[in-house]
């Protein structure tokens, strides 16, 4: 039986189990066993500390971590930071691809205008190349949800219910 703080910080969040264990993507027998002091792996401690907003070693009292917990937090520390990190570098060359193939074919189309003689055809183009900028932003987002995000859950798992994942 090991000793932590997990019901306390759920509760402090205004959580229940199942909000929890939905938002930590964990069962809700896991979240129950953890409160009742069931240890738990390091991944599953992750994501648990991830969906609380806290470090892994804040589900845990202080005063009564033994060595063997102590290695084990740090061990859930380090392999959370690497993870954190590997996928703040995919979604940054993400945003940084995205927004120069964007601004190529932006530019690209731009200069076609020069080959359009037609003055409808030509305002047309103007004002969908007018909306295209406006809609860059939005269309990132919506790319970033339906596609970025879960694949860079998939592929680091315990950063998924980070709230910090995609800084």
């Amino acid at each position: 039986m090991v000793k932590n703080k997990i019901k306390e910080l759920r509760t402090a969040c205004h959580l229940s189990q199942e909000q929890l264990a939905e938002k930590a993507q964990v069962s809700v027998r896991t979240i129950q066993r953890l409160e009742a002091g069931d240890d738990a792996s390091i991944s599953t401690l992750n994501l648990v500390a991830g969906a609380l907003g806290v470090a892994v070693g804040d589900l845990f009292p202080h005063t009564d971590t033994t060595q063997e917990q102590q290695e084990k937090i740090q061990s859930a520390d380090e392999q959370l930071q690497y993870q954190l990190q590997a996928r703040h570098d995919e979604f940054r060359t993400f945003k940084h691809l995205y927004s120069a193939i964007f601004i190529i074919v932006m530019l690209a189309w731009g200069a076609l205008f020069p080959l359009v003689h037609n003055d409808i055809y030509s305002s047309l183009m103007g004002i969908l190349w007018i909306g295209a900028w406006i809609m860059m932003g939005p269309l990132k987002k919506c790319l970033i949800i339906k596609k970025i995000d879960p694949k860079l859950d998939h592929k680091f798992p315990l950063t998924a219910s980070r709230v910090d994942k995609d800084k």
